[in-house]
């Protein structure tokens, strides 16, 4: 009985202190009509300290879409969705999107392009299963692990990710590629700004270059 008269007392405290409920002159005419002893004033501390103690007060942080910050993380999101060229090719698409008309293919056995053309991922086959084996993006709100995509300048791309690079010739002009254990990430740069980067799956990269060329019609 007590203790059903202190949490109805936690209640009305409650409701008194959150400004929705009675007036602080309805409590004390209130209170005026009962006496309550002090083994109930006590019970009902001991269970408003319960239910603070009791109650869900954890802050979940939603970390989900933030980057690592690792430049050796082969991931990016997409439309709030983990992408990753080391990773299964139909949670790839299923992240990506419906994919456009298929393009030319390069090394690999197949070819897909997204939002118009701006997200390509090439696969090859192997052991019957195809695998992811680069995937290149031209869109400017996709970012890499290290908060770096198209438009960002040269030096931030070395800020981030260091001066441990090989440069390569495209047709913009010069790129940087980072080497990590099983991929690796190249940076294509028109006017000291990037104008599109992609993640190369190793493994896949090498049995697609020891493939015959498939012949044109």
């Amino acid at each position: 009985m007590k203790k059903s008269i202190a949490i109805s007392l936690c209640t009305a405290f409650t409701i008194a202190l959150i400004g929705c409920g009675p007036t602080e002159e309805d409590v004390t005419a209130s209170s005026a009509d009962f006496t309550v002893e002090e083994d109930t004033i006590e019970a009902a501390s001991e269970a408003l300290s319960e239910y603070s103690n009791s109650s869900n007060t954890t802050i979940t942080i939603d970390t989900s879409n933030t980057p690592s910050m690792d430049p050796a993380d082969p991931t990016f999101y997409y439309n709030q969705k983990l992408v990753s060229v080391m990773g299964n090719k139909d949670r790839i698409i299923d992240a990506l999107g419906t994919p456009d008309p298929e393009g030319e293919l390069q090394l690999s056995d197949h070819h897909y392009s997204f939002a118009s053309g701006q997200i390509t991922m090439q696969t090859v086959d192997i052991k019957d299963e195809e695998t992811p084996l680069s995937i290149t993006i031209l869109e400017r709100d996709v970012h890499t692990s290290m908060e770096i995509g198209v438009g960002t300048s040269k030096d931030d791309v070395v800020a981030k990710y260091g001066e441990n690079y090989e440069t390569f010739k495209s047709e913009y002009g010069i790129g940087y590629k980072y080497d990590y254990e099983d991929f690796y990430i190249k940076f294509t740069f028109d006017s000291d700004e990037i104008k599109e980067f992609s993640y190369i799956n190793k493994e896949a990269e090498k049995i697609a270059s020891q493939k015959p060329k498939q012949k044109e019609d």
